[in-house]
């Protein structure tokens, strides 16, 4: 049965809670609480400069224009008019029954990911596996679905090499199979990709909702809620296969059940935290520790004055939690890389990308890939650039300052990246350090400890990119909402009016950073918010165009092509030969090895042939008319490749 009585939870912007004291202190006089009032205010204003001096430094955001700006502001001169009116309707919804609880975050996951999926739909985004990650995702995802870890090594690896797979020694995703574990619904009930990441995106957006009114009430739960689905990218990704959507899902499973675990340290909420840090460990390993050190500490210090006996069996049911995960791990390890601590990851890593494993490594400016393809050549010429500034002597530079990579665009700094993630605005660090005054008790801090933590580990990263600092939205939300509790609890007399400003210029901040109220206000289309990560006419040309037909298509690169939009990918099926369309690199001279193959095995297949440089896709024929024409005496290359020299690999 549901306990309907309403929860009893720390306030948000900030109206009283009930506490149960354990000593009535010393009333103390007025002047005593006058002067402790104007200390405590002295401190908020000085951590308010602070934080704007972060925000100025790190720089104004993109999705911001003068429109914008008047638009936020109008709404805090609002809020602040509208105090009462805004106040009353937050007491309604601060403090949920149980009952209402469960019922509000299932309906705020529902809602939002309706929007998802909905704002997707009208911003006519690619909604299928595109880009390089969620391609090597997709294909984990269909080999796991039906009950497979990796393939044996196909007779034209060549042909089918990729980034973030492997195609020696053996076929598969280099990537952890957590993800695929999560996804493989998707295969298993013939659903569109973008359906179970939307549905996980949702769950996510209820979770945190039913966490945050936890730990501050349910109007902050709202405002939480509503902050995350502002989120850029939180929305490109809540359509793709991509880890940081299960993990982060993982993440606040683990703090949802160390949460329910500590009320009364029932044995099945500790075995429960056990089984998502297992599979949060085989999605994203470092995201996971992120999340497992704090709880792992708080856990400890819950348990100091239990008996040994509940520390054991506490310790063991997590332990036991986590081992199927590992064992999945293992498994792939060993028979993918022969080794049970080598994952498919690091094999890639060392052979595509020297120096770009975990750590710190002396940068070699003769390292290159094992790969011939010009593509992954092209790709290891950006990627250097993160490997030479990963040094010992200067790792910190890319976290405080814009980098220029020679060739490239700019990159901008880490914390500008980590803000852009997870803030609507950036302009929303201003309340950040204030944060840390509400920082009052465990519960608070274990979802805040995961920021640095992560902030720790990945200084030990060689690469950083956006949508990295996903694991920590949970955090840095939480971080600015307390940062609004503090600024109310310095000024008691004027509780409402902040609240209400705080609220108005939360939501408008969160309204303005949605795409199709932004691309209204923001005119300069280069500062205009996107939640395409990939824009390529030439994937979805591929995606639309190639169907109807059991045919092979050989791409043949060029160096006008994106080398990030790449078609040769066959993650649709658990092993290429089974493709509708098999898509293949052209290699020039060795084409003459694809044809014969499919010559003895699908003669019926219509090979063509796509010239990305010039965008033209012509047809030649079947397997079996190539084979006799070569037997004929017919030199296949020319027929592959009527215009070209014969002689260019590529």
């Amino acid at each position: 049965m549901i306990d309907n009585r309403p929860l009893h939870t720390g306030s948000a912007l900030s109206s009283p809670s009930s506490t149960k004291l354990k000593k009535q202190p010393s009333p103390r006089t007025k002047p005593e609480i006058q002067s402790s009032l104007i200390a405590r205010q002295t401190v908020v204003v000085v951590l308010l400069v602070l934080g704007a001096v972060l925000w100025i430094a790190i720089g104004e955001g993109r999705g911001i224009g003068a429109i914008r700006w008047g638009v936020i502001a109008a709404a805090a001169l609002a809020g602040l008019l509208l105090a009462r009116p805004i106040n009353a309707a937050l007491d309604r919804i601060r403090h949920p029954s149980r009952r209402g609880l469960v019922v509000s975050a299932a309906a705020i996951g529902i809602v939002a990911a309706c929007y998802l999926i909905t704002s997707a739909l009208v911003q006519d985004r690619d909604l299928f596996p595109k880009t390089n990650d969620d391609c090597s995702y997709f294909l984990g995802t269909q080999m796991l679905a039906h009950g497979r870890l990796r393939m044996l090594q196909h007779p034209l690896a060549d042909f089918f090499e990729s980034f973030y797979i492997l195609v020696r020694p053996v076929y598969c995703s280099i990537y952890f199979p957590g993800t695929a574990l999560m996804f493989v619904p998707t295969v298993w009930l013939s659903l569109p990709t973008s359906v179970v990441p939307v549905a996980l995106s949702g769950a996510i957006i209820g979770l945190l909702y039913a966490i945050t009114t936890e730990l501050i009430d349910g109007a902050a739960g709202v405002l939480a809620a509503l902050m995350v689905v502002s989120l850029t990218w939180f929305r490109t990704l809540s359509v793709m296969v991509m880890s940081q959507i299960p993990m982060l899902l993982l993440g606040l499973l683990m703090v949802l059940a160390w949460l329910r675990w500590r009320r009364n340290f029932k044995w099945g909420w500790a075995l429960a935290l056990g089984v998502f840090a297992g599979w949060a460990a085989i999605v994203r390993p470092v995201d996971a520790v992120v999340f497992a050190v704090p709880i792992g500490i708080a856990m400890t210090l819950d348990l100091w004055k239990q008996k040994w006996s509940r520390r054991a069996v506490t310790a063991g049911l997590v332990v036991a939690g986590t081992l199927p995960f590992f064992t999945v791990q293992v498994v792939f390890d060993l028979r993918t890389t022969g080794h049970a601590f080598k994952t498919p990851y690091t094999l890639y890593l060392n052979e595509q990308v020297p120096g770009g494993t975990f750590g710190f490594h002396r940068f070699d400016p003769n390292a290159r890939p094992q790969s011939s393809l010009p593509q992954v050549q092209a790709d290891y010429e950006l990627t250097r650039s993160y490997l030479e500034l990963h040094q010992p002597d200067n790792f910190l530079a890319p976290w405080f300052h814009t980098q220029f990579p020679a060739g490239f665009a700019p990159r901008p700094p880490y914390l500008a990246m980590i803000a852009d993630t997870t803030l609507p605005i950036r302009a929303l660090l201003s309340f950040v350090p204030v944060g840390l005054l509400s920082l009052t008790h465990r519960r608070r801090w274990v979802l805040w400890g995961t920021l640095p933590v992560f902030l720790a580990l990945y200084l030990c990263n060689p690469f950083f990119l956006e949508h990295y600092a996903i694991a920590i939205i949970p955090a840095m939300v939480l971080w600015v909402l307390l940062g609004f509790d503090a600024a109310t609890r310095a000024w008691p007399r004027h509780q409402s009016r902040i609240t209400g400003v705080a609220t108005a210029l939360v939501v408008a901040a969160s309204l303005t950073s949605l795409w199709e109220i932004n691309h209204l206000i923001v005119r300069d289309p280069s500062k205009q918010v996107s939640d395409e990560p990939l824009p390529s006419a030439l994937l979805r040309k591929a995606h639309e165009l190639l169907r109807g037909e059991r045919a092979v298509v050989l791409f043949r690169y060029s160096p006008k092509q994106n080398w990030k939009a790449e078609p040769v990918y066959n993650s649709e099926v658990v092993w290429p030969d089974d493709a509708e369309v098999v898509r293949a690199h052209d290699l020039g001279a060795r084409d003459s090895e694809i044809v014969d193959y499919y010559a003895q095995t699908q003669p019926d297949r219509v090979f063509f042939v796509w010239d990305l440089g010039k965008d033209e896709l012509r047809r030649i024929g079947t397997a079996a008319s190539l084979r006799e024409a070569e037997r004929r005496g017919e030199n296949i290359d020319r027929l592959l490749h009527p215009s070209t020299d014969s002689s260019s690999p590529h």
